[in-house]
């Protein structure tokens, strides 16, 4: 029979009807059970209930033996007693149930540790995977580094190489002299078409030695001088040296010569070299002179630029292109020459000589 209380009475259900009965009988409960009726109320109403029902139905069991004894036995020792055991029950219901939270937050933190842990580790691969690939990429540009720096070596070898040999050519040819530091050039003969400016295939073959040569000389600045003979007018012999100066310059551009270190001037008929009376004489005049100028020398050294190009030095008292232009064109020929005045001027037009030239 007691059985099946048990089995109708739930732990919640048994211990409010045995309550009830308690507060409504006529003896007041002993101190045990009023701390055993507590200890059963906090593990019914608290965690225990969920995590541990097990422990909290054995507690009420207990309880409900302690409530029996009570109604037949109000404050004897037997009360007491039960009352002591279902407060054990209790007690033990919520230790049991407070255990089984501890190890629940216990497995929440190492999962979440876990978890973190992961990331970390992770994100500690992936970021050695990036250092990784970027250590791959620096050698990789440190390799092609090396490996420009020694082509550009290479190449720099070469081409002082080249510049070597080509300036041993023009020095073996009797074109390069020594000026006040500076380097000239001098190229004459069939440079150019008859009274034109077109280069020939020759002067072409010997600007690429120059400019070989010239690669020894990247930081200087370069001044590609045109000169003519004197026959024709003043005029058209400037502007035809003029276009001359610009021809040899485009070429040594298109082969390698910088751009914003090489500048061209017509010089004219001025400073010749040679007579102009014979065809021998007019040849040599009929030249292009590339000056390499000094290390060292800035546009304000050098002097103002006056209008034909020429550099004149600081001071000077007139730089009007009558006055150069004059005082060129009285420039005395090689002492062994016959005065220039036995030739008339019109007698033949501009750069034509009496045999056929350039």
């Amino acid at each position: 029979m007691s059985k099946m209380r048990r089995t109708f009475y739930g732990p919640g259900f048994a211990a409010f009807a045995l309550l009830g009965a308690a507060c409504g009988g006529a003896a007041a409960p002993s101190t045990e059970l009023l701390s055993a009726r507590n200890a059963y109320s906090e593990a019914r109403n608290g965690e225990a209930a969920k995590l541990n029902p097990t422990g909290v139905h054995e507690a009420a069991e207990s309880l409900q033996k302690a409530e029996a004894v009570h109604k037949d036995d109000p404050g004897s020792q037997r009360e007491k007693n039960y009352s002591y055991i279902a407060l054990r029950k209790s007690e033990l219901a919520i230790a049991s149930a407070s255990e089984a939270l501890a190890r629940q937050e216990q497995q929440r933190a190492e999962e979440t540790y876990k978890t973190e842990l992961e990331q970390k580790s992770e994100q500690a691969s992936q970021q050695s995977n990036q250092f990784a690939q970027q250590l791959t990429q620096t050698q990789r540009e440190l390799q092609q580094n090396s490996q420009t720096l020694q082509q550009n070596q290479q190449e720099l070898q070469a081409a002082r190489e080249a510049a070597d040999q080509a300036q041993a050519e023009l020095r073996q040819a009797e074109a390069v002299r020594e000026e006040e530091g500076r380097m000239i050039i001098s190229l004459s003969g069939v440079l150019f078409e008859p009274a034109g400016h077109t280069l020939s295939k020759v002067a072409e073959r010997r600007l690429d030695t120059v400019a070989h040569a010239l690669g020894a000389y990247r930081d200087r600045q370069i001044v590609v001088e045109g000169y003519t003979d004197a026959q024709g007018s003043e005029s058209k012999n400037l502007e035809l040296s003029q276009q001359r100066a610009d021809a040899v310059r485009e070429y040594l551009e298109q082969r390698g010569v910088d751009a914003e270190h090489i500048r061209a001037v017509g010089k004219g008929e001025s400073n010749p070299i040679a007579s102009n009376d014979t065809a021998e004489g007019r040849a040599t005049n009929r030249r292009v002179e590339i000056v390499v100028e000094r290390e060292s020398t800035t546009p304000s050294s050098r002097g103002a630029i006056g209008s034909d190009g020429s550099s004149v030095k600081s001071g000077s008292a007139d730089l009007s292109p009558s006055s150069t232009q004059g005082s060129s064109r009285s420039a005395t020929p090689a002492p062994s020459s016959p005065n220039r005045t036995s030739l008339p001027r019109t007698s033949r037009p501009a750069d034509e000589p009496a045999a056929p030239r350039e």
